[in-house]
């Protein structure tokens, strides 16, 4: 663990430290740990290979539908009808997700790696996602689907066209997000149907000289 200076508080994300030796060594929960889906990017044969049976089959069919799909800039378009269906949504569905303010500024601060991909049929959108490139890594940051974007498994494609552009762009991984199987079973197996790895994470920690002896008394199952 990270030595600890003075009286100055340590934020801590502890991908590779195990729970129990950070409560012992006074360190306060923030975050609890989640599971992330992390996709490996490279040669498109591969990444076919890769995918589950089910997955690709919803592909091959998306393939044969009248789709377009087109890049777009974020940056250009700060407004796009993809980030007002996420807020209705957040609403509807009662979550929360990073303000969309943020990907405005991470487009504005980062031009050409905020980058949407959208699907068209006669013109009209059925889907979109969102991108956020940042190094060797990038984020799926945001996706929608209108009805007829589900019916046609246009996200499937959405989502593969993402995975053999971003990889010729020389980019490794693709971050899918939190896997969810208890409110989003669903949503769970899309992605890793994709033949993105449950990658669990350490969570976020908080050491404070005045927190700390409290830390080490937590009840395990509140500090984990």
């Amino acid at each position: 663990l990270p030595a600890r200076q003075g009286s100055r508080p340590l934020i801590l994300n502890a991908d590779a430290v195990t729970a129990p030796r950070l409560r012992a060594a006074g360190f306060w929960p923030l975050v609890t740990p989640v599971t992330l889906a992390i996709l490996p990017l490279g040669p498109e044969a591969q990444m076919r290979a890769a995918l589950l049976q089910k997955w690709r089959n919803r592909l091959n069919r998306a393939s044969e539908a009248a789709l377009r799909l087109d890049w777009y800039d974020l940056r250009k378009d700060p407004d796009h009808w993809l980030l007002q269906a996420e807020a209705a949504q957040q609403v509807q569905r009662g979550y929360r997700g990073w303000p969309l303010q943020f990907v405005r500024a991470f487009a504005e601060a980062n031009p050409g790696k905020a980058r949407l991909l959208v699907a068209r049929l006669q013109r009209k959108p059925v889907a979109a996602a969102l991108f956020l490139c940042h190094g060797a890594m990038v984020t799926y940051q945001i996706g929608h689907s209108l009805p007829e974007g589900r019916r046609l498994n246009a996200m499937n494609l959405i989502l593969w066209e993402a995975m053999r552009s971003l990889a010729r762009r020389g980019h490794a991984l693709l971050d899918l997000g939190v896997l969810n199987g208890q409110d989003a079973p669903g949503l769970m197996h899309f992605k890793l149907g994709t033949g993105a790895q449950a990658t669990p994470q350490g969570g976020t920690w908080l050491y404070h000289r005045a927190l700390a002896p409290l830390a080490r008394h937590l009840p395990a199952q509140l500090a984990r």
